[in-house]
Parts: structure tokens; C-alpha cells; sequence
């Protein structure tokens, strides 16, 4: 592995300024130490670059390029400039929930892998001040202890006669922020089958919240269990075919129910919420999203999974001298006889 450039940013937004600083050699031992850190960060996520066209991606591409240190520094600049303006907009929209933006240094480094192959590095690191013990000099800087690093975004790419190919970008953020990868990287998260259940699962749940849950919550319940029982059962899905068949096959419970209305909610959601037509279900993508709970009374819940697919023949709601009351069949002696009045 070979350091071919690297720089160091202020990103000083309450001064909507950036600074650059010098960097002395031994900081290489950083660069070296992050790059092992960050590839063997299990909570880093694929992104691809949408554009090559992009500042970031551009910028890059000439950094790769060019081995003039002016113009890489120019170029640094520049990115760092993004970096202070995607803050300023992202302060902006938390400030009047009294959140701020954490304050920190940008990290760049183009690393050289191969003859051809090649990493740039973006992190964002925590940034501190104190004085020097000796001189009482005030001195700036960050921890180079891994923890310090709140995110950080590793551009894998290869070269071919001057003209850089990206692959995957590898992204991790301490926050749900999105800033980082939307505003500042301008990246999109890689569409594998695991992205594509959870997000399809997702899109499809809340879309059913918004136009089935208001007007007949029964309805929620059956829809959402099928939807789970689905993207549970490992198989190669045809979203369109499945919504067809989803929503043609179900009988509503509640005639206010628009079953095209529906269908046409849920066909574009693909599109909207960003996900592919055509994928295989990883059920452990929804690991958390197997089973769904409702409360009965205070310390009691009733939990279904989504492997039953006839719960909705075996509960019922109902009322018994005033008050509201669920009938379940039940199929287990155990649970059954724990239930039994006496005198019943």
C-alpha cells in the first residue's frame, strides 16, 4: 500500500470557513491503521456512485489523474467546501429541533493498492483543541484513536489508461444523518437481494398504513401478515407479479376498501422508495419484522408470526355483555387448560 496524497480540513461551520493544515509524515501510521480499520468494519455499508460526473466523483477522478500537489490541493479543497456546505444545510434543518451538527476535520487520502488499483478515503473525525504543557501554545487536532472517527467514506476504483472505474464505495456514519452519503457524497446504497427485501418490505408496510389502516385496520392486519409471510419465504419475486396477485387474490373485509386504488399505490413503489423489480427475499433482512405484537391490557400482548397464515379465521373480535372481547381458537391443550373457569 502506497500514500500517494493526503490532506487535512478544519470544516469549521459555525465560521463557515474550512482550513487547511499541514500534515506531518508519521501520519501515514493513521492512514495505514484506517484502512485495515474500515475494511473490517462490519457495520460499513456498499454504496455506488450515481453520477461520475458529480463533484466528489469528479474531483477524485482528477486527483487520481494528475500528480501536480497544487492542483490535488485544489482539488482537496474543493471537496472540502462541499463537505462545510452539506453542514450548513444539514444544521439548517435540525437547529430548530436544538440539535447541532457534531463539529470535526475531514480526512482525505488517495491510496495506491496495485498498479492499478487505487482507494480514496473521506473520513470525518472528531476535532479538539488544547495547549501545548511546554509552550502553553494553543494546538489543534483530532484522537487517532479509532472511535474518534464518526464517518467515513472509502472509494474502491481502478484505472485504465487515465480513465477511473468506480466500484463499490464503502460508507459508515455514527448517525442516521443523511447528509453524508445524499448531500455531501451524492451516493445511493448498493441494491443487493438483502436492500431489496428490506426496502420493498418497508415501502409496502407503510404504504398499507397510509391507505388501508385508517379506514379498516382488519384489512391492515391480513394484508401486512401476507406481505411479511413473503418476504419470509426465500424465493425469486417478480414485485409486479406479486402485487397483482396480492391484491386480485384479497377479499376486503371493509367495502371501503379501492383494491386498484391500492394495486396502483403499490406498483409504484419501486421507483419512489427506490428499489429493484426483481430480487430474491433474504429473510434475515427482517429478521426484527417476523412477528408483530398488540397489546391486549396492561402486561398482556399478542404476538403473530408471519409463517400463520390463517390467524385471521382464528381471531376475532367481538362484544360480550359490554365489553370488547378477542376469540381465539386455540389448538394447544396447555394454553387452553390454563384458561379454563372452573365453573364454567
Amino acid at each position: 500500500m502506497n500514500i500517494l496524497y493526503k490532506s487535512f480540513h478544519l470544516v469549521d461551520v459555525d465560521n463557515e470557513r474550512t482550513v487547511r493544515n499541514d500534515i506531518s509524515e508519521d501520519f501515514d501510521s493513521f492512514i495505514n491503521d484506517f484502512v485495515d480499520f474500515s475494511n473490517h468494519n462490519e457495520k460499513a455499508k456498499a454504496y455506488v456512485t450515481m453520477h461520475e460526473e458529480d463533484l466528489i466523483s469528479d474531483c477524485i477522478q482528477r486527483i487520481v489523474n494528475d500528480t501536480d500537489v497544487e492542483y490535488r490541493n485544489e482539488l482537496s479543497d474543493k471537496i472540502a467546501l462541499k463537505l462545510l456546505e452539506s453542514e450548513k444545510l444539514a444544521q439548517a434543518k435540525i437547529y430548530p429541533m436544538g440539535s447541532k451538527v457534531k463539529r470535526g476535520s475531514l480526512v482525505q487520502a488517495l491510496v495506491q493498492n496495485s498498479d492499478d488499483e487505487y482507494e480514496y478515503i473521506l473520513a470525518k473525525v472528531e476535532h479538539s483543541e488544547w495547549y501545548d504543557g511546554t509552550s502553553l501554545h494553543r494546538n489543534s487536532g483530532f484522537s487517532s484513536e479509532k472511535k474518534s472517527i464518526w464517518k467515513f467514506a472509502v472509494y474502491n476504483m481502478y484505472s485504465i489508461n487515465d480513465h477511473v472505474v468506480f466500484n463499490d464505495v464503502s460508507v459508515f456514519t455514527d448517525t442516521k444523518a443523511k447528509y453524508w452519503t445524499v448531500s455531501f457524497l451524492e451516493l445511493e446504497e448498493k441494491r443487493d437481494d438483502a436492500f431489496n427485501t428490506y426496502n420493498a418490505y418497508k415501502a409496502i408496510d407503510n404504504e398499507l398504513k397510509s391507505a388501508v389502516k385508517a379506514s379498516s385496520p382488519r384489512d391492515y392486519v391480513v394484508l401486512s401478515n401476507e406481505v411479511q409471510n413473503a418476504m419470509n419465504t426465500p424465493q425469486n419475486l417478480n414485485y409486479s407479479d406479486y402485487v397483482e396477485t396480492l391484491i386480485d387474490n384479497y377479499e376486503p373485509v371493509s367495502n371501503e376498501i379501492e383494491k386498484d386504488v391500492i394495486k396502483d399505490c403499490l406498483l409504484a413503489l419501486p421507483e419512489r422508495k427506490h428499489f429493484d423489480t426483481e430480487f430474491k427475499t433474504v429473510p434475515s433482512s427482517i429478521e426484527n419484522k417476523r412477528t408483530k405484537k398488540y397489546k391486549i391490557a396492561d402486561g398482556v400482548e399478542l404476538m403473530i408470526k408471519s409463517t400463520s397464515n390463517d390467524f385471521s379465521s382464528r381471531i376475532i373480535s367481538t362484544m360480550k355483555n359490554g365489553k370488547r372481547v378477542l376469540e381465539i381458537v386455540c389448538d394447544d391443550d396447555e394454553t387452553y387448560n390454563a384458561f379454563i373457569e372452573e365453573n364454567a
